[in-house]
């Protein structure tokens, strides 16, 4: 059996990100070792080059979380002022706007990953809440009746709409940053 390339590009991120040996892998897809094992002389394949960086991201969100944990007890206007001073600092420093478009790009491939109808609704609420206080929409009341919705439903399907918003957010983000720029 041959491999496709996809599965080699598998088989080697199982080796450099997670560790996991030739022989196993060499099992996990039902070929010899000695393919895998020439693919990988071959390539320059390091077992394990990347678990240090798989380390420092599970840190990361780690310290993410428990600073997201401690700010829920504190009273509303300090968490907008803590929000506001991480978003000057990071502006400041030129990350902001990589991160947005990280966000943009993550939230693009989650759209298109969501299968249940309970799942773009999560999504689509923490793209909301995900956007920073200055550039969310101001507060509109609009009031659809029953008839517009279900006709608007009928249009896009909740993944098309979900993956809309993606793209208008990735849109007004590139906006923003040409303006930015000018």
């Amino acid at each position: 059996m041959r491999l496709t390339n996809d599965q080699w590009k598998q088989a080697r991120s199982m080796y450099e990100v997670r560790g996991v040996s030739l022989g196993e892998i060499a099992k996990s897809f039902g070929v010899a070792t000695s393919s895998v094992s020439r693919r990988a002389r071959a390539e320059g394949w390091t077992q394990g080059k990347m678990q240090d960086l798989v380390e420092r991201k599970v840190a990361a969100a780690k310290e993410i979380h428990a600073v997201e944990t401690q700010m829920q007890d504190l009273p509303l206007h300090f968490r907008m002022t803590i929000e506001e001073t991480v978003q000057e600092r990071l502006t400041a420093e030129g990350l902001l706007a990589r991160f947005d478009a990280t966000l943009a790009r993550k939230g693009a491939l989650l759209a298109q990953a969501a299968v249940t109808p309970e799942e773009l609704e999560m999504l689509s609420r923490v793209s909301r809440n995900i956007r920073p206080q200055a550039e969310r929409p101001s507060q509109t009341t609009v009031n659809v009746t029953q008839q517009q919705a279900a006709s608007a439903q009928a249009a896009l399907s909740p993944r098309d709409a979900l993956a809309e918003i993606v793209r208008q957010s990735a849109g007004e983000y590139d906006e923003d940053e040409q303006e930015r720029r000018a």
